[in-house]
C-alpha cells in the first residue's frame, strides 16, 4: 500500500488501542465525544473488531493486535448470558440483542479458527448461534431481540451473513435450512432499483448510508454463498444506482431514499468506508472496473475525514457525520468507524497484492 494508506491504517489502529485503554482493556469504547468523553465499552462492535485485529496482526506480524483480539474475546465470553445471547447497547445492558449476538459470534468463531488454543471461544460462539437460530421463525425472521421492537430492518441481513460465516467455521450444517429461509425473506426487501427498503435504524423514508451498506453487503455475501444469481444482479444494480448518484454529485450522501435520491447535506465517513468494501467485493466478482474505481473514491472519502490532530482521544478516528453535527452519531467518533476504515484499507491492500 502507499504511504498514505499505511499512515491511515496505523492511525486507525492506534485509536482502537486507545479506545480499549479508555475501558481499562475491557472491550472497546462505543465512541468518543468532545462533550461527553469516552463512552462505555460496546460489546457488539468489540465483537466484530476481532476479525479486523486478526487480519492486521497477520499482515503486519503484530503480536499486539492478536493479543488485543484475544483480550476482547475473553471479555465477551464473560458477558455472555446463560441462554447464549449478548445484551444490546453498551456494557451493562440487560435486553438480549440479535444483531449484537451475531456480530459477537462472528468475532469469537474467527478467533477460535485462528487460535487452536481457544476452544472456549468456539463453544461460546456455538451457544450464541443456537440462540440466534432458535429466535428465527419459520419464515426466517427474527421477532425478538431487535433494536426497535416490532421493526425488522433490512440491515439484519448483515447479521444473517455473520451467522452464516460462523456456522461454516464451526461446521453447523443444521443451520443451512433456516438461513436459506432468512435469505428469501431479506431478498424480498430489494426493490426494482436494487434499494433495500426498510433498511433504516428506525421506520421512515430515509435510511442512513451506514445501514444501507450493512443490508447490501449482507445480502451479497448470502447471494454468493447460495449462488443466487438473480439476487446478485439486483444488488449489483443497487451499487450502480448508488455509484450514479455519487458520480453526479462527486459526493456520497449521508442517507438515501428508496429511489436512490440522497441527502447531500452531510456525509457519513463510516459508511464511505463500508461502501468501499462493498464496491470492491461486488466489482471484483462482476469484473466491473468502474465499481473498483468507486471503491477507491469511497475509501478516500473516508480517509480525508480521519482525525490527524494532536488530541490522543481522537487521533486516527473518523466522525459519524461530516459536518460533525450531522444526524448520524452527532458529535461522536464511533469505534466502528475505525474498524471499517481498517477493513477497507485491508481490502485495498489485498487487491493490490493480487494485481502485482
Amino acid at each position: 500500500m502507499s504511504d498514505a494508506y499505511e499512515e491511515s491504517a496505523s492511525a486507525a489502529m492506534r485509536w482502537i488501542f486507545r479506545s480499549s485503554e479508555a475501558c481499562q482493556g475491557e472491550g472497546s469504547s462505543h465512541s468518543y465525544s468532545y462533550f461527553l468523553g469516552w463512552a462505555k465499552a460496546y460489546p457488539e462492535t468489540t465483537g466484530y473488531l476481532i476479525p479486523t485485529l486478526l487480519d492486521w496482526a497477520e499482515v503486519r506480524r503484530d503480536e499486539r493486535c492478536q493479543q488485543l483480539a484475544v483480550r476482547f474475546g475473553q471479555w465477551l465470553m464473560r458477558l455472555q448470558r446463560p441462554e447464549g445471547s449478548w445484551a444490546g447497547g453498551v456494557v451493562g445492558g440487560q435486553r438480549p440483542s440479535v444483531f449484537n449476538t451475531a456480530m459477537i459470534v462472528d468475532g469469537l468463531s474467527t478467533l477460535a479458527t485462528r487460535r487452536s488454543d481457544l476452544g472456549a471461544a468456539a463453544e461460546s460462539a456455538r451457544l450464541g448461534v443456537e440462540w440466534l437460530l432458535g429466535a428465527l421463525d419459520a419464515e426466517g425472521r427474527w421477532q425478538r431481540g431487535l433494536y426497535v421492537e416490532g421493526f425488522l430492518s433490512a440491515y439484519y441481513a448483515y447479521a444473517v451473513a455473520a451467522v452464516l460465516r460462523t456456522t461454516l467455521r464451526l461446521g453447523l450444517c443444521e443451520a443451512n435450512t433456516p438461513l436459506r429461509c432468512a435469505l428469501r425473506h431479506y431478498a424480498s426487501y430489494l426493490n426494482s432499483e436494487g434499494y433495500p427498503t426498510n433498511s433504516g435504524l428506525k421506520p421512515g423514508l430515509w435510511a442512513f448510508t451506514h445501514t444501507l451498506a450493512y443490508a447490501l453487503q449482507g445480502l451479497w455475501e448470502l447471494a454468493i454463498h447460495y449462488q443466487d444469481t438473480d439476487l446478485q444482479q439486483r444488488i449489483a444494480l443497487g451499487c450502480q444506482r448508488l455509484a450514479a448518484d455519487i458520480t453526479k454529485h462527486r459526493h456520497i450522501a449521508g442517507r438515501y431514499r428508496r429511489d436512490w435520491i440522497g441527502d447531500h447535506s452531510f456525509t457519513c465517513p463510516v459508511a464511505n468506508a463500508q461502501l468501499s468494501i462493498l464496491f470492491r467485493i461486488v466489482g471484483n466478482h462482476t469484473r466491473e472496473t468502474a465499481l473498483s474505481r468507486w471503491a477507491d473514491f469511497a475509501l478516500k472519502e473516508a480517509m480525508i475525514y480521519q482525525n490527524k490532530g494532536t488530541c490522543s482521544n481522537t487521533y486516527g478516528a473518523i466522525p459519524g457525520s461530516v459536518p460533525i453535527w450531522g444526524p448520524y452519531m452527532r458529535w461522536r467518533y464511533p469505534n466502528w468507524g475505525a474498524k471499517f476504515l481498517l477493513d477497507a484499507l485491508y481490502a485495498k491492500g489485498i487487491e493490490g497484492k493480487k494485481t502485482n
